[in-house]
């Protein structure tokens, strides 16, 4: 069963999924800057698969924004712990140069939700 609250694509981002952002955003480097000039146009996406609360990021408008360089995979990662112990990883996607969806692959158990700063140590990893 699907207990998620009910949103629209198109919805501006809540509060923990902006911290998220703007952390998986952090790099120095100037395609991490490129990537926080996309947030600007960013909005919540939808989710991206049953079950889970990553999300997809959908773009109010690209011809404001550069693209990204970037060769494949994660964009940036965040990892993410509690109490010492390292639980998985929060990843930035891209497609076609621009910001796509954020999506938390777990070492072990599930928490069924995104992992937020109120409950665990999350800390930029870097750009992939």
């Amino acid at each position: 069963m699907d207990n998620r609250p009910l949103r629209d694509k198109g919805e501006e981002f809540r509060p923990d999924e902006l911290e998220l952002l703007a952390l998986l955003c952090s790099g120095t480097d100037d395609e991490s800057a490129k990537a926080r000039q996309q947030l600007k146009y960013a909005r919540w996406g939808g989710y991206q698969f049953e079950d889970c609360d990553c999300f997809c990021i959908s773009m109010t408008s690209k011809r404001d924004c550069e693209s990204i360089r970037h060769a494949g995979g994660p964009f940036s990662t965040v990892s993410v712990s509690k109490d010492g112990t390292v639980l998985g990883h929060l990843d930035l996607w891209l497609l076609d140069g621009y910001i796509h969806s954020v999506d938390y692959m777990p070492f072990e158990d599930d928490p069924g939700h995104l992992p937020t700063t109120r409950d665990y140590t999350l800390e930029f990893s870097g750009r992939n």
